[in-house]
């Protein structure tokens, strides 16, 4: 955009100056003239020249209003938008029926730039308009014109051939490059664009060949054209290349035989319509669709190196303390360790939140959308919460519905939405209050899960605030843990299922937080039952010992592994740093278990994993992935390549143990 040139009426002149940096800051570079009194500001409208003018509503001795007035007199199409801090909504939404382009609050004053821009795009489209209707006026014009002159024409018969021959020639004049050539090649007639496209005289191009008029191997191309029309019998259409003095063009052709009245061809016409602009602009948009393509990779790749680098020292924290918190301690260090674990968890919901909102921005987020049981799985979330609502002496009731209702939902995210809402309502009720669930049929092909709540509710200003990423409307000076992430991502994950999620609160007697998702008729998959071969007569007992072979380039996790594997004294831990070592010490050492670090420093682990299962002899020892990538499309294509479990740093340490005991049992009899 080039530098505009703004008038502005405003009296204060570290206003003004606020204005000239915002501005700047947005990318719009402008030279402002201020002016504060009418007369000032009249003598700037006469010298006219201003791209936009902002206005102040309130001056000492001039108004914004007689400036609108001023400036719609004598600048009709100038955009005009008020700058203010006292002007209500009631006063601006007149001025906008008066004819001004935008308001903007001063303490909101980031929103000028894009009014700025808007109001430019605007005030250009409606001068395109304007354009466009007096083109129409002229063209209505010139046709009414014609009109006269044929029926002109027409009295005058002695002028009737003539005239029509002039008409004719006016056509093809205003027509795209229009030539027509005898069969063996010699134009016998070509219109004003052709005459500019081939760069000489008409008179200079009657009777002459393409290969008299252009360069040889361009001529060869265009008379190879020509003989496939003639050969086929049929009109063609094909882009042609033409060297004009300014450039290359190319052109959409349109080659045709004109037949005489047995349908022989006796002539070759080709219409050429320039098309140089439409393919550098589609050009354009496959080197921006290119561009975002890699740029949709770039982000992909930041989010997988921001949930790795994030992760990875949170293992060592919370899998250490999970290890301290097995162990025997006194009540003084188990709260310590309690902490520890409380702080890392609320870090890793954090990292959490904040990965999947931006899986969301970025169109990454994997959903398992399929027919679930409202009822079943709100059930299920309230049994979650229940232990909380407890502690704090909060009653939940359930109204449940009055018979199945199946929605279209991932369940997972579903869940995830539920456990928040019904946290929330926990968290900042009232001390013995009550948190009330409810699913009902919306009356709209929707089914709406409602949770109620009997807190302090929130005040109208503040509910346009809620889904604001970090806005917690200031419950952060209380001692109420959270992130302000919780109810931005669970409203994108509920319109990321083609659903909604909204609220109604009172104050004093408490808000609502409601999901609504497509309801279905379609049966709900059923889980089956699994069965663990181990336990299955109870004569034996488990025992775990054997080979673990663990592939890590981090020395914390690798230590944290040796303390895990400390409880269980018959397993013996092998460590390779990187992925050539590790295939290498499993063929050797043939392993009953290995744990899989995704991010070597010679491979990935990835290529590990493809190494071990192409080999047949690998292929047969269990591989577990222990990664801090969280993407969710890792797991399927992981396994798709034989990798037995997927389990996300940080660690669960009890799963780490349950794992292992899994793999390397030995049923030792009674």
């Amino acid at each position: 955009m080039s530098r505009l040139r703004i008038l502005h009426l405003e009296d204060s002149r570290p206003d003004a100056d606020l204005v000239e940096a915002t501005l700047a800051s947005g990318g719009l570079e402008a030279d402002i003239v201020r002016v504060d009194r009418r007369e000032t500001f009249e003598a700037a409208l006469e010298t006219g020249g201003f791209d936009l003018i902002l206005a102040d509503y309130n001056l000492p001795s001039f108004d914004g209003v007689a400036a609108q007035q001023l400036a719609a007199t004598s600048h009709p199409h100038t955009p005009f938008i008020f700058l203010s801090g006292s002007i209500g909504e009631d006063l601006a939404v007149e001025r906008l029926r008066e004819g001004a382009t935008d308001y903007v609050l001063k303490d909101r004053m980031a929103r000028l730039p894009s009014a700025v821009r808007r109001a430019l795009d605007e005030a250009a489209e409606r001068a395109e308009r304007r354009r466009a209707e007096a083109e129409v006026r002229r063209l209505n014009a010139e046709l009414e014109q014609r009109v006269a002159d044929r029926t002109a024409a027409l009295a005058r018969a002695n002028d009737a051939l003539a005239e029509s021959e002039r008409r004719l020639q006016a056509i093809l004049d205003h027509s795209p490059a229009i030539s027509v050539k005898d069969l063996s090649g010699r134009y016998l007639l070509a219109n004003r664009e052709f005459e500019r496209m081939a760069g000489v005289p008409r008179d200079a191009i009657i009777g002459k060949t393409d290969r008299e008029l252009f360069p040889p191997r361009l001529a060869d191309a265009y008379r190879a054209n020509d003989d496939q029309v003639l050969e086929k019998g049929r009109g063609m259409e094909l882009e042609e290349t033409f060297l004009r003095g300014d450039g290359i063009h190319v052109y959409h052709a349109i080659r045709f035989p004109l037949l005489d009245r047995q349908d022989r061809p006796y002539a070759l016409c080709a219409i050429l319509i320039d098309i140089s602009e439409r393919k550098k602009t589609d050009d354009a948009l496959k080197i921006a669709r290119l561009e975002a393509e890699r740029a949709n990779r770039a982000k992909s790749d930041f989010l997988s190196r921001m949930s790795h680098d994030l992760r990875t020292p949170l293992n060592a924290i919370l899998g250490f303390a999970q290890l301290l918190e097995l162990a025997a301690l006194g009540p003084d260090e188990r709260e310590s360790v309690t902490q520890i674990l409380t702080g890392g968890q609320h870090l890793l919901q954090l990292i959490n939140e904040v990965l999947d909102i931006a899986r969301i921005e970025a169109g990454h987020l994997s959903l398992s959308v399929e027919p679930v049981d409202a009822g079943e799985i709100v059930h299920q979330a309230v049994e979650l919460v229940r232990p909380l609502a407890a502690a704090r002496g909060i009653a939940i009731d359930l109204e449940a519905p009055a018979h199945d209702s199946l929605i279209r939902a991932d369940r997972q995210r579903l869940n995830q939405i539920l456990l928040n809402l019904l946290s929330n309502a926990v968290k900042y009720n009232r001390p013995d209050g009550r948190v009330t669930v409810s699913v009902a049929q919306s009356g709209t092909g929707r089914v709406r899960i409602g949770v109620s709540d009997t807190g302090p509710g929130i005040p109208p200003a503040k509910l346009a605030l809620l889904f604001q990423p970090f806005e917690r409307l200031g419950a952060e000076q209380t001692g109420i843990e959270g992130t302000g992430l919780g109810l931005t991502l669970a409203r994108r994950l509920a319109e990321a299922m083609e659903g909604t999620l909204g609220v109604s609160s009172d104050v004093d007697r408490g808000s609502t937080f409601w999901v609504e998702l497509e309801n279905t008729d379609a049966a709900q998959p059923r889980a089956t039952a699994s069965r663990d071969s181990r336990g299955a007569a109870g004569q034996v007992d488990p025992e775990t010992a054997g080979l673990v072979l663990y592939i890590e380039d981090n020395r914390s996790n690798v230590r944290l592994m040796q303390r895990v594997l400390q409880r269980r004294p018959g397993v013996r831990l092998m460590h390779a740093p990187n992925g050539a070592d590790g295939i290498r010490m499993a063929r050797e050492a043939r392993p009953g278990l290995v744990f899989l670090d995704l991010h070597l420093p010679d491979m990935s682990g990835e290529e590990v994993l493809e190494r071990f299962w192409r080999d047949p002899e690998l292929r047969q020892i269990p591989v577990a992935i222990l990664s801090a990538d969280a993407r969710p499309a890792h797991p399927a294509r992981l396994k798709a390549w034989g990798a037995i479990a997927y389990l996300t740093k940080p660690l669960d340490i009890r799963e780490v143990i349950d794992l292992i005991d899994d793999r390397l049992h030995v049923p030792v009899e009674r």
